[in-house]
């Protein structure tokens, strides 16, 4: 049971990426609509409460499952299903997964000025400035190259969530805990950086 609450992420993946490929076009054509749904969600949630929205909210994995449908869409090959069903709605997913952390935020945030993992933290805050250019309207006013150049700080986010979600860290001890029961998130990281070498050096071709 442990193990499967420690990558619960894994299980919401498909149930989300089913869901995005029936209401995909709608999440593009009303973006406001849907981003205003997730702020009135996560407040609902934290509210409740309950043990279904512990395991899935609270604990972070619902967020993590979009943030990783994100990531595997850079290892995918650019006119496959998965990018197809995920390209349009990329920034769409990393700003739901943004504000479905509120809850696991606050109800944690007592232990992150502690020194208890607070990686997170960090993560979340730089992720801010990322989420605002994802916004169609934000990002269409920003020149090509200088979004992109922005956005090679997601590559700095996911790292950090990584060590968040694989690594047990206490600053004021300086204790650092590899989590094993994490193995899937540590086996996801190293293929996706295996297939991105073996693209960079022209080994298999993604495009």
């Amino acid at each position: 049971m442990d193990f499967l609450l420690n990558n619960l992420a894994f299980i919401i993946i498909p149930f989300i990426y089913i869901s995005i490929f029936m209401i995909g076009k709608y999440i593009v054509e009303y973006q406001f609509h849907f981003i205003a749904l997730a702020f009135i969600l996560s407040f609902v949630f934290y509210l409740i409460g309950g043990q279904f929205l512990e395991w899935t909210v609270f604990s972070g994995h619902f967020s993590l499952a979009l943030f990783i449908l994100v990531m595997l869409a850079g290892v995918m090959k650019k006119n496959g299903i998965y990018r197809s069903v995920i390209d349009p709605v990329r920034g769409d997913l990393s700003l739901y997964g943004f504000i479905y952390l509120l809850p696991h935020i606050f109800t944690r945030f007592d232990m992150y000025i502690n020194g208890f993992n607070p990686i997170g933290s960090i993560a979340y805050l730089l992720m801010i400035p990322l989420l605002v250019t994802s916004i169609r309207n934000v990002k269409k006013n920003i020149e090509t190259e200088k979004w992109q150049e922005m956005h090679k700080l997601g590559y700095v986010v996911y790292f950090l969530i990584y060590i968040h979600v694989g690594f047990r860290i206490n600053i004021n001890n300086f204790e650092v805990t590899i989590l094993e029961i994490s193995w899937p998130f540590h086996l996801t990281l190293i293929v996706y950086l295996i297939i991105k070498l073996l693209n960079r050096f022209k080994l298999i071709k993604l495009k």
